[in-house]
């Protein structure tokens, strides 16, 4: 144990000089959720305000002069009428963004609604502009609803007349669910990726660069067995890789406790969730996953000859990671029995129902113990590769 011990020491001292280890565990993790949801904040609040302080541009061709909804959209001050000759050129100028959205006002409109039938309108619009056919229907509703109120006084109606079944929505899940199965699955994809980055570049650096520099036949020389060297190693690639998690939860803390302009229902949700049961739950998962990432990157770094081929060999990795982290954010796909014996699609979906506040203790017990298992086999095939002469001195 004490020669364990003496080798983390000296690896931890030398993984803590090397500059890259450092940004990949510490500065990128802490940084980088209130770095997104900054400037996703304050991207989206800049494009709503100038949306909705900008008057919307609309082309009208209008086959029915002096209808009442012409003459309603020119009382509003976030309308701005432009005439249009016809329906081509009206496309044409929305397709090239001269117009925002055209209107096409049907001949018998006016008649129609005397008639208290329907009056047609054609709405032309982009898809491309998120915000402009929310802007014009919530607008044609507001028209839709005088005319509807105009109705049932003409007709001496309630206004219950027209709504025969009074529908009453009961929402039975809380905002933390909510929050938990629409967002939740974001959170273990990023952290995920940290447990991997923080870990491979030490990982690279203490094996291959080691054989880079000569060092490590040295140390196979000591009075060590190769069982302790190879856990010391790996005792620092496994720290790293949590620290970086850890941190990014740290960081997503702060990101939404100290950014404004972000939902209030969010941030209350987010600083329940970030509590000690919750950080625990994490380690306990993140832990064994961490020593299977390193029981996966440790033989690929001994066989590797050298830093750039070791980092051409893990960094596609990370997309192998990415897959299977993605499966938390599927609608759908739920943490069952069998997609807890799945590594990373099973902590993926645990820490969304964990965020949610629905997780079912023997699923999270399964997925603990098949993390368990995978980080078992992979340690029992690192000491039976790292035992190998012909694999470190390749």
């Amino acid at each position: 144990m004490k020669n364990i011990v003496n080798i983390a020491s000296k690896e931890f001292l030398d993984t803590l000089r090397d500059r890259r280890t450092l940004i990949m565990m510490i500065v990128v993790p802490i940084l980088v959720f209130p770095l997104i949801f900054t400037l996703v904040t304050r991207l989206q609040t800049s494009i709503l305000e100038k949306e909705q302080e900008r008057p919307l541009l609309t082309g009208v061709i209008n086959h029915d002069p002096g209808n009442k909804l012409i003459v309603f959209l020119e009382k509003r001050q976030d309308v701005s009428l432009i005439a249009v000759e016809d329906s081509g050129e009206l496309e044409r100028l929305v397709r090239r963004d001269s117009l925002q959205v055209g209107l096409v006002i049907e001949q018998d409109f006016s008649r129609n609604l005397e008639a208290m039938k329907s009056a047609g309108v054609k709405v032309y619009f982009s898809a491309t502009k998120l915000t402009v056919k929310d802007r014009i229907d919530r607008i044609l509703d507001v028209f839709s609803d005088q005319m509807l109120k105009e109705r049932i006084l003409a007709k001496d109606l309630e206004e219950s007349f027209i709504h025969p079944v009074n529908i009453e929505s009961v929402n039975v899940a809380t905002p933390q669910e909510v929050l938990g199965k629409l967002a939740g699955g974001f959170l273990p994809y990023l952290f995920v990726i940290f447990c991997f980055m923080g870990a491979m570049y030490p990982a690279i650096d203490l094996f291959t660069g080691e054989k880079e520099r000569k060092t490590l036949e040295t140390l196979l020389t000591t009075p060590v067995s190769r069982f302790e060297i190879l856990v010391g190693k790996m005792v620092v690639i496994v720290t790293t890789g949590i620290v970086s998690a850890m941190l990014a939860i740290f960081g997503l803390f702060i990101a939404f406790q100290f950014i404004a302009g972000m939902p209030e229902i969010i941030t209350s949700v987010v600083a329940g969730m970030l509590t000690l049961t919750f950080v625990m739950l994490m380690l306990v998962m993140l832990l064994p996953l961490t020593i299977f990432f390193a029981g996966v990157m440790i033989p690929l770094t001994i066989y590797a000859k050298t830093f750039k081929e070791a980092q051409s060999i893990l960094t596609p990795l990370t997309f192998l990671v990415i897959i299977p982290a993605i499966f938390g954010l599927i609608p759908g796909v739920e943490l069952t029995v069998a997609t807890a014996l799945i590594p990373i699609v099973n902590i993926s979906l645990a820490t969304k129902e964990i965020v949610a506040g629905t997780i079912e203790m023997p699923l999270l017990l399964i997925t603990i113990f098949s993390l368990v298992v995978y980080a078992t086999l992979s340690v029992l095939f690192c000491v039976k590769w790292f035992g190998k002469e012909t694999n470190i001195l390749r």
